[in-house]
């Protein structure tokens, strides 16, 4: 499957890698007593199908490589974080969702654009994410 054959109408919303960096080294300083040094990729915010205990749409973060983190019962998204030389997700800090939103760019974009393209794996984790989401059709009748 090719990004163009990707079921389109699945938005997320960017968010600034460059401030959840700093949310996290701040939390890594108080955790480990000296300054972070972590980076984290800008991520896509979505919102799922699912609701939580309030009736209130889950969100998750998703990565360029359709890899994501699902918002836990207490409200938080676990954001991944790059540390070290080779910069792989070697930890993670957890946010509210209201924190994270602090972090929006204000830019939209469609899942399938979004999650990069090499190979099945990347086409399956792009339709599972889209899978768990309200196309944008329906989200606007919904609210309507």
């Amino acid at each position: 499957m090719t990004r163009t054959l990707r079921t389109k109408g699945y938005m997320g919303q960017l968010l600034d890698g460059k401030k959840l960096a700093d949310l996290a080294n701040a939390i890594y300083a108080i955790q480990y007593n000296e300054a972070g040094v972590c980076t984290v990729d800008h991520l896509l915010l979505i919102e799922l199908k699912e609701e939580n205990v309030f009736g209130e749409n889950k969100y998750a973060v998703i990565c360029q490589e359709g890899v994501g983190w699902e918002q836990d019962s207490y409200g938080c998204l676990e954001i991944p974080t790059n540390i070290g030389q080779w910069s792989h997700y070697e930890g993670h800090v957890f946010l509210s969702i209201e924190v994270v939103k602090s972090c929006l760019t204000g830019e939209q974009l469609d899942v399938s654009d979004y999650v990069r393209t090499f190979g099945d794996r990347l086409d399956s984790n792009c339709y599972l994410w889209q899978s768990k989401m309200i196309p944008l059709s329906k989200k606007d009748k919904v609210k309507s």
